[in-house]
Formats: structure tokens, sequence, C-alpha cells
């Protein structure tokens, strides 16, 4: 009986200290005497804190609209959606989906209303892309069949269509060949797909006049076009993209070639703008090569005995691999 009683106020007493110990830890290390107190406040995280900011719009769209044929810019706070009204109906083909309107999504005001040339014909829908908005660029880009119309969105105005360009000529296969697949942003850049055509690029550094990026070089294979871009950033440097589309999956990916840009020459001898294999040099005291294989979409990885050869061998060595 006394050796219970002994264990059982030895377990009350660790069970004490346990429960206890951080407490005077914690207590004993704010009143040490070698720290510092200042005035200033105390950082702490806002992750359990409430957000003000709406989450979602309460404007209602009275006109016909598709599904996920809205984007709403919450930086903005406006909502861009293509509709369908009495203006666009057709007689044999029903509605038009063409209407582009602009809401601000604070009051639900109309600020802009804009309607569309038919596309192709009057049952064909215009749809807004699936990654369509950047911070960086301000536009919200709506696809036809076989071009792009932007909406400014800074400045409240669609500009003209613009058609993607191709370094060598393209032939179509069916009446489906050049239909606008897929367009995202990236950076300041438009990069899309086109059916049977391949992938096209627009700088949109000049919000008036966007222009159109040739690749550096094209290579058709059997499934298609593959083109690889050479797009510049700061300081006269280049990332070089190979993007590419998964018809199956409706994937779309930038596919960046270097881990960050480059100030890489772009001087290409244009008999080798087709070729499968491309051989570019950064321009610096090694000039260092970087190859590609375009059939394949990937970037080689050259060993540092080849990396040292002239382009010729470092060619010859890839096509054996």
């Amino acid at each position: 009986m006394r050796f219970f009683s002994i264990m059982l106020f030895a377990v009350s007493c660790f069970f004490l200290v346990s429960c206890g110990g951080e407490t005077t830890t914690s207590s004993s290390n704010t009143t040490d005497p070698t720290e510092t107190s200042t005035d200033e406040p105390s950082t702490t995280d806002t992750y359990d804190q409430v957000d003000t900011e709406a989450i979602t719009h309460d404007c209602t769209i009275k006109n016909e609209t598709l599904e996920d044929n809205q984007v709403w810019v919450r930086e903005r706070n406006k909502l861009v959606v293509i509709t369908a009204d009495s203006s666009t109906l057709d007689p044999d083909y029903g509605p038009s989906h063409r209407v582009v309107e602009v809401y601000n999504t604070e009051d639900c005001s109309l600020i802009s209303r804009n309607v569309l040339p038919i596309n192709i014909s009057p049952d064909f829908p215009y749809y807004l892309a699936k990654i369509s908005y950047s911070n960086a660029t301000g536009f919200v880009a709506i696809k036809g069949f076989g071009e792009i119309i932007l909406y400014d969105l800074e400045n409240d105005k669609l500009l003209s269509a613009i058609k993607p360009s191709f370094r060598y000529e393209r032939m179509a296969d069916d009446a489906q060949s050049g239909m606008i697949q897929r367009v995202e942003v990236w950076e300041n850049y438009l990069i899309g797909f086109a059916q049977d055509m391949g992938c096209f690029a627009f700088d949109l550094s000049d919000r008036v006049n966007p222009k159109a990026v040739l690749a550096e070089a094209e290579y058709k294979a059997e499934e298609g076009f593959s083109s690889l871009f050479m797009l510049p950033t700061v300081g006269n440097k280049f990332q070089i993209l190979i993007p590419t589309y998964h018809s199956d999956e409706d994937q779309f990916v930038m596919n960046p070639m270097l881990e960050e840009p480059k100030e890489i020459s772009n001087q290409i001898v244009d008999g080798a703008r087709n070729n499968r294999h491309l051989v570019l040099r950064e321009k610096n005291t090694e000039r260092t090569p970087y190859a590609f294989d375009l059939q394949t979409q990937t970037k080689v990885e050259l060993p540092s005995d080849i990396a040292k050869k002239a382009t010729k061998a470092i060619l010859d060595f890839i096509k054996e691999q």
C-alpha cells in the first residue's frame, strides 16, 4: 500500500511537470534580461484573418451565354462575357454568340458592348480563351475560328483582329484546318495553337498594335509542325520555347527550354531553320552550345567533351543518339 502511494505521488508530479513545463520555459525566456524590448509591432501570420474582399460577384447576365464563356478579372472589378441577344439572332441559325459585354462588378453597370463580325457562320460562337488574362498585359483574349480579338481592360476598348503567322507556308488539310484550339498568355506574349498549322505567337508590348512573332525554326513531323521560338526578355537575353499541344487531353504546355534566359545568338542559317535538330550558341567566351530536338520537342544534354566541338560535330553526335 505504501508502495502504491509513492507511485501515485510520482505520477502526479510527472503530470504536473509535463503540463506546465512548456509554459514555465516560455515565461523564463520572455523575462531574459539579455533581450531588448522594441516598440515595433510583431509579425503575425494572416492565414486565419478574414478576407473582406468579395470572392465572387453578384452580377446577373440577362442575355444567353455559353458555359464558361465569361471571365471575371477581380483585380479590376470587371466581368467580360460573350453573349447572344436579339440583335444577333439569325432566322436560320438561331442565337449567334458574338456580343462582347464588359461589366463593372462593383455595381453591375455595363461598361462597354461590342458586336463582333460573324465567325465563319452565325452559329459558330466566339470563345474566351481558357487562360485569357494576365496582369502583365491587361488583355482578355477572344478566340474566333482562325483569328484572335483582344479586349484591352486598361483602356476598355476592343482591338482589331489578329491572325496567326508562320515562317513557312501552311496547307489546309480539311475545313477544320487553322481553327484556333488554344490561346494563352505567357509574360508579355500571346502563345497559341491552330489545328494542323501548329503554334504561333504575338508580342503584346505595343498595346495598340500586337505584332506576330515568327518561330526561329519549324520542323514538320508526321504528327504536325513543331516550332521553336526565341522570345526576348530583359538585358538582350532570350527564353526559348517549344510549345506542345496534346489534343487528347486538350493540354497546352509552354515548354521553356532554359532554366533562365540567356544571351543567345539568333543568327541562324536559313537552311537550318526547318531541320529536326538545331544548335544555338550563347554569346559568351566559351560560345556555349545549346542543342534542341524539334521532333521530341526537347533540349538535348551534351557531354562536356562534345560541347567543345564544332556545330557540325555536335549535330552528328545528336543524330547518332
